[in-house]
């Protein structure tokens, strides 16, 4: 480095980095880091799922306590500790300039009816993608893809979260997502949202990445152990958004699943659990009268009861039986 007339070299150098640093950074910036390669910056994705992060509301005595943190950089997921952990994804949306925003609650177990190892529930919502980002739509899941489904959408205004998240109430033991605590008693009759209070943020939103380019070492969301990967893919298709944008006021529109079923599927565990006592109630009243009617009231109602059951079981497994149901050994 040529020296400068009157400077000892040392001040020499000082000058030279004072104006190399005053110089225009066009030419030295480095480009924006994309470790899934879906065109969204890692900076811009973490932006967005801290700005639309939801306030998950959870039952005070869920069996698997909270949303878990699960090991990175395995392909079989094993759960680290229960401490609340939400994982996030954030996708473009071909075609167009908007964006698609999902939040994860993952849970070591489903312990209400039929319940199984690993729990995998989400919400999600569709954002544009200018510098002031807004929210559009949100969906909440809640029993997708079975005879129980009442997962449910509505225009970001209706729920006041254009430019923040919104409050979800997760389920005690099933953690089927809803939009409205009062949508939570809607579905097959086991949902509770009751004794809820707010998930703690103890941490920032976990990235996964994209299904084919994973982020943060979670490796595991192919994993056939749980739905995740079937989760990954978009809740807004050209239908869903039609509907809800013909939605107005503060509308909460449920998207899956066919309403009469569920009230069917509601009401059976009660009628299971009083047809027995029917059946004997009739059978004594009835002892007075005719023998022959009395005999044919019994067998039409324990052949209502089996039937019942068997549509029952289908669905959730057997009905566990309450201490005062079970029989004496």
């Amino acid at each position: 480095m040529a020296r400068i007339s009157g400077l000892p070299a040392l001040a020499s150098c000082i000058l030279y980095l004072a104006l190399l640093a005053a110089m225009p950074a066009t030419g030295l910036a480095q480009t924006p880091i994309d470790s899934d390669r879906d065109g969204i910056s890692d900076e811009q994705e973490q932006a967005l799922l801290e700005k639309f992060r939801p306030t998950f509301m959870i039952s005070a005595s869920d069996c698997a306590e909270r949303p878990a943190h699960f090991k990175p950089g395995q392909e079989v997921p094993e759960s680290i500790v229960a401490d609340g952990t939400i994982y996030g994804q954030v996708s473009p949306v071909p075609g167009s300039d908007r964006i698609e925003i999902h939040y994860y609650a993952l849970w070591t177990q489903d312990c209400g009816r039929n319940g199984h190892p690993l729990d995998v529930e989400h919400v999600s919502s569709l954002v544009t993608s200018d510098t002031q980002s807004r929210a559009l739509y949100w969906y909440s899941g809640a029993h997708e893809k079975t005879a129980c489904d009442i997962s449910s959408g509505s225009r970001a205004e209706a729920i006041g979260a254009t430019d923040r998240g919104p409050t979800v109430w997760s389920s005690a033991g099933k953690h089927a997502m809803y939009l409205r605590q009062g949508m939570c008693g809607h579905g097959c009759g086991s949902d509770s949202c009751e004794n809820a209070v707010e998930l703690p943020r103890h941490s920032d939103v976990v990235n996964i990445g994209e299904p084919d380019a994973p982020m943060n070492g979670a490796v595991w969301t192919h994993s056939s152990h749980w739905v995740l990967s079937e989760k990954m893919g978009s809740d807004f298709p050209a239908e869903t958004i039609a509907r809800l944008s013909a939605t107005s006021g503060e509308t909460v529109l449920t998207l899956g699943g066919r309403s009469t079923f569920r009230g069917t599927i509601a009401v059976s565990d009660t009628v299971l659990g009083s047809a027995n006592n029917g059946a004997q109630h009739t059978g004594a009243a009835l002892d007075t009268a005719n023998t022959h009617t009395s005999s044919s009231v019994g067998t039409a109602a324990r052949a209502t009861g089996r039937s019942l059951k068997k549509a029952w079981n289908s669905v959730f497994g057997p009905r566990k039986e309450k201490p005062s149901e079970q029989k004496p050994q």
